[in-house]
Parts: structure tokens; sequence; C-alpha cells
């Protein structure tokens, strides 16, 4: 009898988030869905889940409070029969400040979001007990790290953290058949631009238009099946790395 596979996806009431989770659905995994305050957004996946005959449970936290990070990992196992076998740190906030003007509260909100509680909850999904037979975690990052501005200090730093984190948790946990990767996406959604000025920036990238949550959701599979890759980036950009600091087209 072939094993359940259990996912819980973070931030999964929207955006890439909501894409990954539909794809590892799509997949057969039983999923958990982490929300914050997406909640209309997740109940729709839960419901469209249900509907077509898969597994999920809604699971809802505030992660600017890390403390309660890894209570993710045991109430998805508890629920869904776990262990978690795929653990995809999708949740973001993306805030804007720079060195000059960071306050405490703006620096530890993006910290604990961007990077502490993803580290919590890999550091729970390691502990799990029962083990996973072999593990998989996904961080999500961002391809601006490459180019970044200055105007979202606190963000970036929080992204450069996880990355770090990425790969020394991915040496770490290798014994364990846990393989700790990361996906940094480009431009795939629109965020604070009008849908204009989001389509003129995708077409200065060199693969041009097309980039879209599509794509991050192939990278998630291609990591699922790639059973010797670990302590690993993708970037699914378009080639927007390539370009340069100053000729990014940075959204």
């Amino acid at each position: 009898m072939t094993a359940k596979k259990i996912a819980l996806v973070t931030g999964a009431g929207k955006r890439l988030g909501k894409a990954i989770a539909e794809g590892l659905a799509s997949k057969g995994y039983a999923l958990a869905l982490h929300y914050n305050s997406s909640a209309g957004g997740a109940q729709d996946l839960y419901e469209d889940i249900r509907s077509r005959g898969g597994e999920a449970v809604l699971l809802q936290k505030d992660l600017s409070d890390p403390d309660v990070a890894g209570e993710l990992i045991v109430e998805a196992a508890g629920v869904l029969g776990g262990p978690v076998n795929l653990l995809v740190n999708s949740a973001s906030a993306f805030n804007t400040d720079s060195l000059s003007d960071l306050t405490m509260d703006s620096w530890q909100f993006l910290m604990n979001v961007n990077a502490a509680a993803p580290v919590f909850l890999m550091q729970a999904f390691a502990n799990q007990d029962p083990a996973p037979e072999a593990g998989l975690i996904i961080n999500m990052l961002d391809t601006q790290m490459l180019s970044a501005s200055p105007e979202r200090f606190s963000y970036f730093c929080g992204k450069f953290a996880l990355e770090g984190a990425t790969r020394l948790a991915a040496f770490e946990l290798g014994p364990k058949r846990i393989r700790v990767n990361a996906i940094a996406p480009g431009l795939i959604l629109p965020s604070d631009q009008t849908q204009e000025n989001f389509d003129s920036r995708q077409n200065l990238t060199p693969l041009g238009p097309g980039l879209g949550p599509k794509d991050i959701v192939a990278a998630v599979h291609y990591l699922v099946e790639a059973d010797q890759v670990t302590g690993h980036t993708v970037v699914v950009d378009a080639g927007q790395r390539l370009m340069g600091f100053g000729n990014s087209p940075i959204g």
C-alpha cells in the first residue's frame, strides 16, 4: 500500500502559495493549507480540492510570531495522519523600509515572517516522530535578491537569511534524507503596480512575457522528483537576473 503524501504549504490562501497548493493537490498530495488573513482564498481552495476528491485541511496562524510556526507541522500531521513529507515555505511579508527609516517593529515583523518562521518550520519538520522516509523542504526566495533595492531593506535581509538557512539546513538534514531547496521567482504576478506597468516590465526580460504561476508550480514538481538535488536555488525569472543591477525590471 502506497503511503499517503502530505504537504504543508504556508501562505496557501493567495498568489503563489495557492497555485503551488493546487499543483500539489493535482499530484495526489493531502494538503495542509496555511493562511493568516486570506481566509476567503484558503476556503475557496479547500472547497475546490475537496470537490475534486482530494484531501485538505485549513490551518490559521500568524507567522509574525515564530513561536507558533512549528505548531503547523504538528497540527498538519495530526489531522492528516502524518508525517508531513513536503513543506513549502511560501508565506511572505513585503513591506517597504530602508536603513535610514526602518524601525525595530518593521525589522522584527519582516524578519519573523520571512526568515524566523520558515526556520522554525524547518526545525519542526526535521523533528517529526515518526520522521518521513524522505522529506523535502522548499523555501520561496526572490530573484531580485541578486540586484536588491535598499528601499526594501528588511524584506531582503529576511530573504538573504532564508537563502543561507536553506544551504545550512540542507547540509545538516541530508543524513536524515531530508532535502532542502529554494525557488527564486521573478516577475510572476503584479504586486503594487498596474497591469500595464507589470506587462511592460515583463517585456524587458530576456525571454519576454509569459512567466506565470504555472512556471513556479513546474519548478516545485521538478524538485519533488529530483531526489539528488539539495541546497540548491532554482531561479525562475525569464532571465531577469542576467540584466544586472540597475537594469533589472523591479516591480
